[in-house]
């Protein structure tokens, strides 16, 4: 994939991994208050920019598909 179809890829992403932290009614920066880290964060994870992994452990426990995850520690 090249880098173009990447961005595409995480952009879309984003919003699904939104619509799923709303379903739980938590934003970005109250996931961010409860682990501990930043709102830029968990943003920056979300879009695939960063990759902390509490942010990623946080949403895959909150039900977000691995799939919709960058995660390198599982996506090598």
């Amino acid at each position: 994939m090249n880098r173009a179809a990447c961005g595409i890829q995480r952009f879309a992403c984003r919003y699904i991994i939104r619509s799923i932290l709303d379903s739980h009614n938590i934003s970005m920066a109250e996931l961010g208050r409860r682990i501990g880290v930043t709102s830029e964060s968990v943003s920056a994870t979300v879009l695939g920019k960063r990759h902390s992994p509490k942010v990623l452990d946080a949403l895959k426990e909150m039900g977000v598909p691995a799939a919709y995850l960058f995660d390198p520690r599982h996506n090598c």
